[in-house]
């Protein structure tokens, strides 16, 4: 296949759940009192008690969750807010295609503040590149041209907002290579 720049774009990515009444024990894996309808495993976690990346990996029941990483919090907390962010796929690597992440922006389609997380995920495997990044209102985002991202084929480009329709990003990519 032949080399060839391409864009990916999102339009206003931002996949959001709130739940206002959750209870996180210390250095716990369950997060409790969850309303889990609109929920995905692979939803990242935005809360104070764990750490940028904190994923699902399962919804145990209609109000119990299980993540990928123990929460920090050295007391049990009850009543947490916790936003469950939804990805958006803004671009996938074609099968059996190597690319490059060239760079990208995330334009705050917002009134307010947002923040923004991307990833690429390899198979099983997500990686962060940018983790809760802000974005002033009337302002973007932008992925650095200085460092180049390679992506195997199948590979995925995921972004996170921490607000509802949020945020438009493109994505400059160069397809094909060897």
């Amino acid at each position: 296949m032949a080399e060839s720049f391409v864009n990916a774009l999102a339009k206003s990515a931002g996949i959001v759940t709130t739940s206002p009444n959750c209870s996180v024990g210390i250095t716990s894996t369950v997060i409790a009192g969850v309303s889990t309808v609109n929920l995905g495993v692979g939803y990242l976690i935005n809360n104070q008690h764990f750490r940028g990346g904190t994923k699902v990996v399962s919804i145990d029941s209609t109000s119990q969750v299980t993540v990928d990483r123990n929460s920090t919090n050295t007391v049990a907390v009850n009543n947490q807010s916790v936003k469950f962010m939804g990805p958006t796929a803004a671009y996938t690597s074609p099968a059996a295609t190597k690319s490059i992440l060239i760079g990208g922006t995330f334009s705050n389609l917002t009134n307010n503040n947002v923040n923004i997380t991307v990833e690429i995920v390899t198979g099983v495997t997500s990686t962060t590149i940018a983790n809760d990044i802000p974005v002033p209102t009337g302002s973007s985002f932008v992925i650095s041209d200085a460092g180049k991202t390679v992506m195997a084929g199948g590979d995925v480009i995921n972004l996170y907002c921490d607000t509802e329709n949020a945020i438009d990003g493109t994505l400059g990519i160069l397809q094909g290579v060897n």
